[in-house]
């Protein structure tokens, strides 16, 4: 039965747009929304997925995210540039991966330092190479994905330790990359944007070069889960409250960890002299009310913020381009937003 179940989850999800709409005529509702009707196609398909109530392992939960992350979403496009390096972090090394429009290095780009979503503890360059590649496409410069240590062999504070390495690395080399030092920021999705987030913070507290800009894709900014929208939403699509704290159980060495700004970048006690930011929050995300609350936090310090609100859609839409327009229109409005604040 499950399995028949599965077929028709999936045919639901490859409905054209019209039909699709009679299939899902009750779609859910929150504050007002309506779920966009391929999220929500692509929402209960992964739910018949999935063992209600239950957790994968962690190597089950990473290799299903490496085998689907190309499931729903186009490829990325060919570039003049794609190069993959070691660079030094501590007594170890991470990957990076570097892309661009040009070969020209002498040609001085500006570049986004990207750290990918999932959770803390999956999630690669590669997972995320298409996102990667088509922001650099549709803008002029520069994308450099950092591949940071997962938990929970690596947990808290190893992720933020890598991501302010590979930011600083990436400073000091910047002219031999061809990236222009004085126009580096950094961007992320989910716990990416976190750590985006949280270099942002470290680069200026610490007197470091500072980031340019931070692109924050449904960042989650409070490791104490207890927003609205996560009370509201605990059973969502793609990112239910089950999965929100085993995440967020398995990256934290301890309970104090929550309340550490590096954890918790909403909980900074500061907020002024940051840099631009662009965030973006979904309708039937229960990570939205963090971006909503992160936005606020830097417009009362006068950063400015460009918002993206998708009232219909669930977390992890970046990676749906071949179900619903709004992944690409997402991409296409942070190449735009970069291209004016490069």
């Amino acid at each position: 039965m499950k399995k028949l179940a599965l077929i028709g989850g999936l045919i639901g999800v490859r409905l054209p747009e019209y039909l699709a709409q009679l299939f899902y005529r009750n779609r859910e509702t929150y504050r007002g929304q309506t779920i966009d009707t391929k999220a929500c196609a692509v929402g209960r398909f992964v739910n018949l997925a999935r063992n209600p109530g239950a957790l994968p392992t962690v190597e089950k939960s990473r290799s299903l995210l490496e085998n689907s992350a190309n499931i729903f979403d186009h490829a990325g496009p060919q570039l003049s540039r794609k190069e993959d390096l070691d660079i030094p972090v501590g007594d170890s090394s991470i990957a990076i991966r570097i892309y661009g429009n040009t070969t020209i290095k002498t040609d001085l780009q500006p570049a986004m330092v990207y750290f990918h979503g999932g959770g803390f503890i999956q999630g690669s360059i590669e997972t995320h190479d298409s996102v990667c590649a088509k922001i650099t496409k549709w803008s002029d410069g520069v994308v450099v994905s950092v591949d940071y240590r997962l938990a929970p062999e690596h947990p808290f504070p190893t992720g933020v330790d890598d991501a302010m390495a590979a930011y600083l690395w990436i400073c000091q080399n910047a002219r031999d990359l061809g990236i222009d030092e004085n126009r580096i920021g950094v961007g992320g999705d989910s716990a990416g944007a976190c750590l985006a987030a949280v270099v942002a913070q470290q680069a200026r507290a610490k007197e470091l070069p500072s980031t340019k800009f931070q692109v924050l894709i449904y960042p989650v900014t409070d490791g104490n889960l207890n927003s609205q929208s996560i009370i509201d939403l605990n059973e969502a699509f793609m990112l239910n409250k089950l999965r929100l704290d085993w995440y967020r159980d398995l990256y934290a060495g301890s309970l104090e960890d929550y309340d550490d700004p590096k954890f918790s970048p909403l909980l900074a006690k500061s907020f002024s002299n940051l840099p631009p930011a662009c965030v973006v929050t979904c309708g039937f995300d229960p990570l939205w009310d963090d971006g909503a609350a992160y936005s606020a936090k830097l417009e009362q310090a006068n950063v400015p913020v460009t918002h993206h609100h998708f009232t219909g859609q669930i977390h992890a839409f970046i990676h749906l381009t071949k179900v619903t327009p709004d992944g690409t229109r997402v991409l296409k409005n942070i190449s735009s937003w970069l291209n004016n604040n490069w």
